[in-house]
C-alpha cells in the first residue's frame, strides 16, 4: 500500500527534476564570445611608414611618360577651355597669399596658403577633390609643383598651372601665367565647402605631407639664384647638385658639378643613390624654370634628403629668368 502510494510522488519527483535540469542546461550561455571580434596580430604585417613612402614616391615618378602625359602640369588655355566646359570636373586651389588672392583669382578658386593651412585642410582637400581632378596654383608653379607632388603621393589626383598666376607683379613671369595671359579673374572669394569626409590613402603619407608643410622654412624650400652662386664659389661640397633636365639639354651646358638624372623614372630608380651620394649635404635640383625641380625637391624631402629647388631654374629659350639667363653664371658642359 505504502509502496502504491511512493511511486507516483516518486514519479513526480524524477519529472520535476529531469525538467529542472534541462532549464537549466538551456539556460547557461553558449561558449563566450566577444562582441567585435578579436585582434589577430599573425597576418597583416606592421605597416613601414618609410617602405610606404618609398613606394608612393616611386610611383609617381615612374608614371610619368606613361600615365601621365604632361608632366603633371596644366596649361594656363587648356585650364580655361575646361573650366568652361566642364567646370564641375574640377576644384582649384590658390596657393598664393590672402591679399594677393583677394586682389583676383581664378573663379571658384579656394584659397589655402602654401605652408602650414595647407596641412590644417589636408582632410578637406581630400574631400573637395573626390571624383575631380584637383588644380594648384601660386606665383610662378614652383610651390604649387612642391604641393602637388605632395598631393599626389597622399591619393588627391592634382595638377599644377603652368607658370602659376604670374602677371605683372611676378618678375619674369608678366607675360605668363594666368594673369600674363589676361585671363578672367574674380574677386569673390569662394570658401572651402563642408562635405563628407573621404578616407586618406596613407596614414604615414599623410603625416610626412602634414609635416613638410607645417615645417616650411622662409625660403620655401627653395634656393635664390645669388645664393647659389655664392655658395658653390665658397663651400661647393656642402651641396649635391641634381639636374632634372634632358640628357640632351645638361649635354648643351648644366651647373658645374651637377649630376644628371633626368625628371620621371630616372629619379625612380635612383631614390637610394642620391640619398647616399648626398650624406651631409644638401641636394639642391634644378630643372627648367622650377616647376618640376618643385615636384621632386618636396618628395626627396618626405625621403627623408634635405632638399631645396634652384628658384627659377636652369632658365630656357623665351624665360628671362634661370640660371643661364645671366652670363656672369657658370655653366660647363
Amino acid at each position: 500500500m505504502l509502496k502504491r502510494k511512493l511511486s507516483p510522488i516518486l514519479s513526480l519527483f524524477l519529472i520535476v527534476g529531469f525538467l529542472v535540469t534541462g532549464c537549466g542546461q538551456a539556460a547557461q550561455p553558449a561558449a563566450t564570445t566577444p562582441s567585435t571580434p578579436p585582434v589577430t596580430t599573425s597576418s597583416t604585417p606592421a605597416e613601414d611608414p618609410a617602405k610606404e613612402i618609398k613606394g608612393a614616391i616611386e610611383t609617381y615618378f615612374n608614371d610619368i611618360g606613361s600615365n601621365v602625359k604632361n608632366s603633371y602640369k596644366i596649361a594656363e588655355k587648356d585650364l580655361k577651355d575646361e573650366l568652361d566646359k566642364n567646370p564641375d570636373k574640377y576644384a582649384v586651389l590658390d596657393l598664393r597669399r590672402a591679399e594677393d588672392y583677394a586682389k583676383g583669382h581664378i573663379k571658384g578658386a579656394i584659397n589655402v596658403p602654401y605652408g602650414p593651412d595647407i596641412a590644417k585642410n589636408l582632410d578637406s582637400i581630400r574631400a573637395i577633390a573626390k571624383d575631380k581632378t584637383l588644380i594648384v596654383a601660386c606665383y610662378t608653379g614652383q610651390t604649387a609643383g612642391q604641393t602637388n607632388s605632395l598631393l599626389n603621393v597622399a591619393g588627391i589626383k592634382t595638377l599644377s598651372l603652368n607658370s602659376g598666376m604670374g602677371g605683372s607683379s611676378t618678375v619674369g613671369f608678366e607675360t605668363r601665367g594666368w594673369l600674363g595671359q589676361k585671363y578672367p579673374t574674380v574677386t569673390e572669394p569662394t570658401a572651402m565647402p563642408t562635405v563628407p569626409a573621404v578616407a586618406s590613402k596613407s596614414k604615414a603619407i599623410d603625416e610626412a605631407v602634414k609635416k613638410y608643410f607645417n615645417e616650411v622654412p622662409k625660403d620655401s624650400y627653395k634656393i635664390d639664384l645669388p645664393v647659389m652662386k655664392d655658395a658653390l664659389a665658397k663651400e661647393a661640397d656642402k651641396y649635391y647638385i641634381v639636374d632634372v633636365r634632358t640628357a640632351v639639354d645638361y649635354a648643351k651646358g648644366h651647373i658645374k658639378g651637377a649630376v644628371n638624372i633626368p625628371y620621371g623614372p630616372d629619379v625612380a630608380k635612383n631614390l637610394d643613390s642620391i640619398k647616399d651620394k648626398s650624406k651631409g649635404k644638401t641636394v639642391v635640383v634644378y630643372c627648367y624654370t622650377g616647376q618640376t625641380a618643385g615636384q621632386t625637391d618636396s618628395l626627396l624631402n618626405i625621403f627623408g634628403i634635405p632638399t631645396k629647388s634652384l628658384n627659377y631654374g636652369f632658365g630656357m629659350a623665351g624665360f628671362s629668368k634661370g640660371w643661364s639667363s645671366d652670363k656672369s653664371y657658370e655653366v660647363v658642359q
